[in-house]
Order: structure tokens, then C-alpha cells, then sequence
């Protein structure tokens, strides 16, 4: 089970190519990654909508979930004063 859970739509999947490290040459392998419109309440009470985009292992599991409400298990780390979120193997849930 997930500490962290992303809510939000699925808006888009897209498979990125395989590319090459220019420094070290390590080959980095193809991957799907999936965009989700996540929305979050501020402390006004107005809304913002933010596009979380996730790596994900199967982009298939997302495409039949395109334009639907999901919940996905996710985990998160600080990068150059943003959070960044990954999607972690467990299979995404359709909300309610």
C-alpha cells in the first residue's frame, strides 16, 4: 500500500524513444509516460490545476483510462525546489 496517492484525469499517454547519455553513453530504454491533470485546492479556496506527468510500466493499463478519473500510487522527491512524482508498480484505480 502507498503512503502518496495522485488523483486526478487521465488527459494523455505517449511512449518516448530510447536516447543515449552524451556524457556517460549510457543507454536509457524506451518508456511510456502518462499525463494526469491533477487538480489542487489552495488556501483561498480556488482551484489550480496542475499536468503531472508520470513514467509508467505499461502505458496500455492508462490509454484505456484516458479522459477518466483515476487514483494512482505514487512516491515523490524534491529536485530544484519542485516535487517530482513517480508512479510506483502497483496498477492504477479507476475513482469512483
Amino acid at each position: 500500500m502507498s503512503m502518496l496517492t495522485l488523483n486526478g484525469t487521465v488527459l494523455n499517454v505517449f511512449d518516448t524513444p530510447a536516447t543515449t547519455d552524451k556524457k556517460t553513453g549510457e543507454i536509457r530504454p524506451a518508456a511510456s509516460r502518462v499525463q494526469i491533470s491533477a487538480e489542487n485546492t489552495l488556501e483561498n479556496g480556488q482551484k489550480r490545476y496542475e499536468l503531472v506527468n508520470l513514467k509508467v510500466a505499461d502505458g496500455e493499463m492508462y490509454r484505456k483510462l484516458q479522459g477518466k478519473p483515476v487514483r494512482v500510487p505514487v512516491g515523490a522527491f524534491a529536485s530544484g525546489g519542485s516535487i517530482i512524482f513517480y508512479a510506483l508498480k502497483d496498477a492504477p484505480q479507476q475513482a469512483a
